[in-house]
């Protein structure tokens, strides 16, 4: 009950409902779970967690849902992906496999996050109009950042400041497709800093004194952290409320759709999966395929045909894209 509060209360207000808002997938899990296995006991107390479903029966639709293509060639493709930095810090390097499936599939628009520039490169025949944003724009060296890959002509573009130092980071780009302007926000906000380390320390430390002075230091720095994604979100937004195109809205959000940040954002818009994805809808991919953190909305004038979850590529997250019709 206190997850169906997470999209509606502010973290600087209170935020511990933001960390259920967190939470809410693997709760849904257990409710279902438990009302099953009632049932299947012939327990009455089945009622209890099926009342608490259908109370949030609402939300349920925002994680799974059952919907038909209807994409045709006239309409734009566009998509966005966290590369993990390319998986370089992992003994690999990715580029040539995603830049192989940004050509095959032939996207009108692509974004790319966690970019190390300088370790691969995109087909510029298929993708005349690129630009690589740096997470710090006074040093060249620097390498990490997002880009952007388009078919049509790039007419403006800016990144978005925030007013503290974050690793994480926002830009727009104003493209002219086939005479039709469309503003792309590329989205990467505040990751929750939540490790495998801090799993199982959370998971196999004995209650005591160690591990309560390390519970509180993980929830001080969560608290920390929320609050920030919830004022990168504001920041965005007052960038999206002076657009005069129609906007899309794509990236890597660090968040669930049971969040204030998604409730923010998708005010007045709609989200290409619940319009037409298929099936679970996760998009983070570790410890669980359970997640769904990436996102693609839009402004309702652009009507959605097509949403589809690509997991094929190594990443922790998986690419998502989206076809849509101009208006």
């Amino acid at each position: 009950l206190i997850s169906y509060l997470a999209p509606f209360i502010d973290p600087a207000d209170f935020w511990p409902v933001s960390f259920f808002g967190l939470l809410y997938k693997p709760i849904l899990l257990l409710n279902l779970t438990l009302l099953l296995l009632w049932i299947a006991l012939r327990k009455r107390r089945w009622i209890y967690n099926a009342i608490f479903i259908l109370i949030g029966f609402q939300f349920i639709a925002r994680s799974i849902q059952f919907n038909k293509n209807t994409y045709s060639t006239d309409d734009i493709r566009v998509c966005t992906f966290n590369t993990n930095v390319q998986m370089v810090y992992e003994d690999g390097n990715t580029s040539k496999e995603i830049a192989k499936h940004l050509t095959a599939h032939q996207y009108d628009v692509a974004i790319l996050i966690e970019w190390l520039d300088k370790k691969g490169d995109i087909n510029s025949k298929a993708y005349p109009h690129q630009q690589f944003v740096r997470l710090d724009s006074k040093h060249d060296r620097y390498d990490y950042g997002l880009k952007l890959v388009s078919k049509h002509k790039i007419i403006n573009w800016e990144r978005i400041k925030y007013d503290h130092f974050t690793n994480n980071m926002a830009a727009y780009f104003d493209i002219d497709v086939d005479g039709t302007i469309i503003r792309f926000m590329a989205t990467h906000l505040q990751s929750n800093g939540v490790s495998s380390k801090d799993y199982r320390t959370l998971v196999n430390l004995e209650v005591g004194d160690e591990y309560k002075n390390y519970a509180l230091t993980f929830a001080k720095r969560l608290r920390k952290l929320i609050i920030r994604r919830s004022n990168q979100t504001k920041t965005i937004l007052e960038t999206i409320d002076d657009s005069p195109y129609p906007v899309i809205i794509l990236g890597d959000f660090n968040d669930t759709p049971q969040s204030i940040t998604y409730q923010t954002l998708k005010k007045g818009r709609k989200d290409a999966f619940v319009e037409k994805g298929n099936g679970w809808g996760a998009t983070y991919l570790k410890p669980f395929p359970i997640m769904r953190i990436d996102y693609i909305l839009h402004d309702e004038e652009l009507v959605c045909t097509s949403y589809e979850c690509i997991s094929t590529i190594k990443s922790d997250h998986a690419l998502i894209e989206a076809s849509f019709k101009l208006p």
